[in-house]
């Protein structure tokens, strides 16, 4: 993971996202590390229907699988979290950058 990264997650408490793979074809998908408030990270895989993201609707989390969550206790345990769902951690970055759909 780069340091703008981490730093994001750890100076001032924001997630971090990047996209990877779906299983589903009509789903776009990522991985999304939010900083808990215990000190551990939640990292989470979501996939959101194409045409919720495309036609720009509101959702909520009963519109999107979560198909893996893992929490971690150290910051050095994310990218390997993030390897498992196949997306590269050096990628991750601010939502923005990556279409995340906050």
């Amino acid at each position: 993971m780069k340091t703008q990264a981490k730093n994001r997650l750890v100076m001032t408490k924001a997630e971090i996202s990047v996209r990877r793979p779906s299983s589903n074809p009509g789903c776009y998908s990522w991985v999304w590390v939010n900083p808990m408030l215990d000190g551990r990270f939640r990292v989470a895989a979501i996939e959101v229907p194409k045409h919720l993201v495309d036609e720009d609707v509101c959702f909520y989390d009963g519109d999107f699988e979560t198909p893996y969550i893992k929490i971690v206790s150290e910051i050095s345990e994310i990218d390997d979290a993030v390897r498992e769902v196949g997306a590269d951690p050096e990628e991750l970055d601010a939502p923005w950058y990556n279409d995340f759909p906050l």
